[in-house]
Parts: structure tokens; sequence; C-alpha cells
């Protein structure tokens, strides 16, 4: 039945996004035929080129943020509107439900990237594309001529941490709407209150830690701890870059788990569908 969930889910979002994808690859197209004309052009092939970089721009963004926007929609309609009275008879768990709905929205992110990146080899196919993964190779070589085997695993950490904040922001936006579905009246609006309010919270604790660091700078054995820890990402920066990669992932896991673990006891104990 998970397998049936995620594909319907799988299924409405590639109706829905496909041809924003599809746009995004063929504008990439028409710029590259547009560079063909560069030579003898005049201020008319600068303005066709310059347009359609824009252009190109401009769908990358709207892809992503359709995608961004179709993954909550799909998560509201098919949990918490009339859709969730059909999802929630279904002999699936609540959890399940969860896991089905990021899935398919991490594996359309994903792919939208990698649209993105395919618009951008298109465009720059030839010449300029070849400089560019020069350049990248000279990069690479040079930061693995430093790091050595440290370089792949800095790779996979920052992947490993991108698509952990990816699922974890999702989550958040899962746990508001899951709040928000708590009173009768005005859920979407109790949501974007959540949401504003945990990000506000963020905000605030983050300005008491600069306050809180600036006072105790002052203070003998705080500032020795300050300048043993300065130390040692100096004399080890390798090292530190690993553990504020890894301890950034973790710290993010955990804030998900949370959003995760409240929106499926919700969804088992405190249903209110509209």
């Amino acid at each position: 039945m998970v397998r049936k969930l995620i594909k319907y889910d799988f299924v409405s979002f590639l109706r829905l996004l496909l041809p924003v994808q599809l746009i995004v690859i063929g504008i990439a197209g028409v710029n590259r035929i547009v560079q063909i004309f560069e030579k003898g052009g005049g201020p008319a092939y600068s303005i066709v080129f310059v347009s359609s970089i824009v252009l190109l721009s401009v769908a990358c963004v709207v892809a992503l943020v359709m995608c961004f926007v179709i993954g909550i929609v799909r998560f509201y309609q098919g949990l918490y509107s009339k859709e969730g009275y059909l999802s929630h008879t279904l002999p699936v768990t609540a959890a399940q439900h969860l896991w089905s709905k990021l899935i398919v929205t991490m594996i359309f992110e994903i792919g939208t990237v990698f649209t993105i990146f395919l618009a951008v080899n298109v465009a720059t196919i030839g010449e300029v594309g070849a400089e560019l993964y020069k350049a990248l190779g000279y990069l690479l070589g040079q930061a693995f001529s430093y790091l050595h085997g440290h370089l792949i695993l800095f790779i996979v950490e920052g992947v490993v941490m991108l698509l952990v904040a990816t699922a974890s922001s999702f989550l958040r936006i899962y746990f508001c709407i899951s709040i928000g579905q708590l009173v009768n009246r005005k859920k979407i609006l109790l949501a974007f209150g959540i949401y504003f309010g945990i990000y506000m919270l963020g905000q605030i604790f983050a300005t008491i830690l600069i306050i809180l660091g600036m006072v105790l700078a002052n203070n003998e054995p705080w500032m020795h701890l300050a300048e043993s820890i300065g130390n040692w990402v100096v004399a080890h920066p390798v090292a530190s870059l690993h553990t504020g990669l890894i301890s950034g992932t973790l710290i993010t896991a955990v804030f998900g788990l949370v959003y995760f673990l409240v929106s499926r006891a919700i969804m088992t104990r405190r249903l209110n569908l509209s």
C-alpha cells in the first residue's frame, strides 16, 4: 500500500512538474541556438541573448518554487483536506503517510536540481562549457592536492547535510500544517503563524547567544575556553570542518525528527479534518 501511495503522489507531481521542466530545457536549447548567431549579431543579438539568459534564470527559479509549493499543497490536500477522509481510511500508518509524502517531494526536488544542471549544460555546450569544466577540474585538482581523501568526505558530508536540511525544512512545514489543523477555523493562517513563530524564536535564540558571547568575552574562564577552541580550529582546520558539517547535520536531523514525531502524533491522536 505504501508503494501505491508513493506511486500516486509521484504521478501527481510528474503531471504538474514535467511540463515546467521540459520548458526549462527548451529555453536552454533556445539560448544555445541564439549563441550560434553571436558573430556579427550586433545590438539585436545582445538583447535577444540577455533576454534568453534572464528567461532561463526565471524558469529555473519557477521550477524550484513550483516543486516546493506542490510538495506543501500535496501534503495538505492529501492528509488534511477532504481527500484526507480517504487517505486515513487506508491501511497505512501516519508515519508511512509522512514518509511517502517526504520521499516523493525529495525525489522531485533532486530531479528539479538535475533538470537545472542539465539546462545549464545545454546552454553552455561547446567552448563555454569546456572552459567551465576545465576551471572546475583545476579547482578540484588543487583542492585534492591539499585535502587528499578528505575532499571526498567533505563532498559526501556536504551533500548529506543538504539533503537532511531540505528534508527537515519540509518536515517543519508538515509540523506547522499539522498544528494548524488542530483548530476548526483559519487553519492555514495558524500554520503560517506557527512557521513565523519558529523563525522568530530561532532569530531570538541566535541573538541571545551573540549577546551572551559578548558578555562572557570579558569573563576569564570563558576567554581561555574561547581561545583554546580558536587555537584548536586554527591548528586542525580539516578536523574542525568535519566536526562542523557532522554536528550541523546531526542537529538538523534532531529537529527534523521532532517535527516528524509531533506530526505523526497529531495525525494519530488529534486528527481534525476540514
